[in-house]
């Protein structure tokens, strides 16, 4: 079976047109603008306001696939479906999956962008 990437250096590469300065502002945008988003998200959740859950959501997969952030956006999609389809008791393990995801892009980002 086809393993997702966590990051494809080589589809971020591609397209940012082998700017490695806006590859390293676009990574470090994304780090910040994604943490403010899963806070957001998580203030959501606990205050079930599932209208604003999808939209922040929607906006976390823009930010994961600017960053070619593969598996981080594939996790996304499956919370977008879970949101859609009203299944709320199932989103919490989720955003825990998502979380560790987002610091495991994050990691690769730093390793191999923002060294």
């Amino acid at each position: 079976m086809f393993e997702v990437k966590v990051f494809d250096n080589t589809d971020y590469e591609s397209r940012l047109a082998c700017n490695h300065d806006l590859m390293v502002l676009v990574a470090g945008e994304f780090i910040k603008e994604a943490s403010g988003l899963l806070e957001t998200l998580k203030a959501y959740m606990t205050n079930q306001d599932w209208q604003n859950v999808a939209l922040v959501v929607h906006r976390l997969k823009g930010a994961g696939l600017e960053v070619s952030g593969h598996r981080f956006c594939r996790l996304i999609d499956e919370v977008e479906v879970l949101v859609e389809r009203h299944k709320i008791d199932a989103l919490p393990k989720h955003l825990t999956v998502l979380l560790d995801e987002f610091e495991t892009l994050v990691l690769a980002l730093n390793q191999e962008i923002l060294r």
